[in-house]
């Protein structure tokens, strides 16, 4: 693992070579930015330049072949530690930082980082969804920030920065990452063989807000599915209302386990939507202008395109009443009845009338 594995972030490796060129590692770093950028990636190959006995730390390089290498490439050096909140919990528990009550004070993270390096110059902990942190965590954290052991490094991961405590961020040095390119996006996609081709990567990548796993939330197969039915409803000459929200409501409850996942398919639907009209639209205005748009989509914009601008200014209509049903999302209307509105004005203005030119 190296740098080169790292998209869109070439900025935050280089101000922190140039803090090493000046001496200035820091005790604790606090990476904060969106989900799915790499930023534990980014983490992780920092930690192995850190540790690489080839390289001045001041380098910020690795050489992949020498033993601390080889060994946080195995995921085995002993100088390297990684924490991060339980999938089914919803908080990382103090007893991660002090140890179970019986094995207290010896045990935990902050014991093992008092200790002196087992092979590395220092030792190096990896905090992943530390806005996670519950409060005693936290607490004991602070302690650790305030006073922390020698030869040791914190690197802390929050994707809210709001949700850390001020006390913890004021002690440690921030680096703000951003979202990724959609040609990062893509290009991961297809790399790491998650989509089936270059069109689905691009298709998905505009729509992944720069988020690697937000692309892959929009790969699962109940998205796709619930995506494909949505184009054929839009594309209909004549939609039926009541169908296409009956059946993208009970789609939609049928990908989701709880209310939240619920609320966010919706959106997720509602940025399908958008992303057919804005497709149609390209299409409209030039016929070439998308390689190898959905059947639907091309579809819909020929039939639009017969009516000349009247058929333009009706997509962006239609555009425009999906960009009005997102902000009823976001404004906690209640996701079925922003649905059934949704589809009812999507069909009443496609049936409307209209002179060809």
């Amino acid at each position: 693992m190296n740098w080169s594995s790292i998209r869109g972030h070439s900025e935050q490796v280089q101000m922190l070579r140039r803090s090493l060129a000046r001496g200035r590692l820091a005790h604790a770093y606090l990476f904060a930015g969106p989900p799915g950028i790499g930023k534990s990636k980014f983490a992780r190959v920092f930690a192995q330049a850190l540790f690489c006995e080839r390289h001045h730390e001041a380098e910020l390089e690795m050489c992949d072949e020498c033993h601390c290498c080889r060994e946080m490439n195995a995921n085995s050096h002993p100088d390297y530690f990684h924490i991060r909140k339980p999938e089914d919990k919803a908080e990382i528990s103090v007893d991660r930082f002090i140890g179970v009550p019986e094995k207290r004070p010896r045990d935990g993270l902050i014991y093992d980082l008092s200790l002196k390096p087992m092979e590395a110059r220092r030792r190096i902990a990896l905090i992943n969804d530390a806005n996670f942190m519950n409060d005693e965590g936290a607490n004991a954290m602070l302690k650790t920030l305030e006073e922390p052991p020698p030869q040791s490094v914190l690197i802390l991961i929050a994707e809210k920065l709001d949700a850390v405590l001020p006390t913890i961020r004021s002690r440690c040095q921030l680096l703000r990452f951003s979202a990724l390119s959609q040609q990062d996006v893509a290009e991961l996609l297809i790399e790491n063989e998650m989509a089936s081709n270059p069109e689905e990567a691009t298709e998905v990548a505009s729509m992944s807000e720069g988020s690697l796993q937000v692309a892959a939330q929009l790969l699962k197969p109940e998205l796709r599915q619930l995506r494909d039915q949505l184009s054929k409803y839009l594309s209909s000459a004549d939609m039926n209302p009541i169908a296409a929200s009956k059946t993208m409501l009970e789609g939609i409850d049928a990908s989701a386990n709880e209310a939240a996942e619920n609320r966010r398919n919706v959106g997720w639907l509602i940025r399908f939507a958008q992303e057919f009209y804005r497709q149609a639209t390209l299409l409209i205005a030039n016929p070439n202008g998308l390689v190898n748009p959905s059947l639907e989509v091309r579809s819909f914009a020929e039939r639009q395109r017969k009516l000349g601008t009247i058929g333009l200014e009706r997509t962006l209509e239609l555009f425009d009443r999906v960009l009005e049903a997102e902000k009823h999302i976001s404004m906690n209307i209640a996701p079925a009845r922003t649905i059934d509105s949704l589809f009812d004005d999507l069909a009443r203005l496609g049936r409307r009338k209209v002179s060809t030119p």
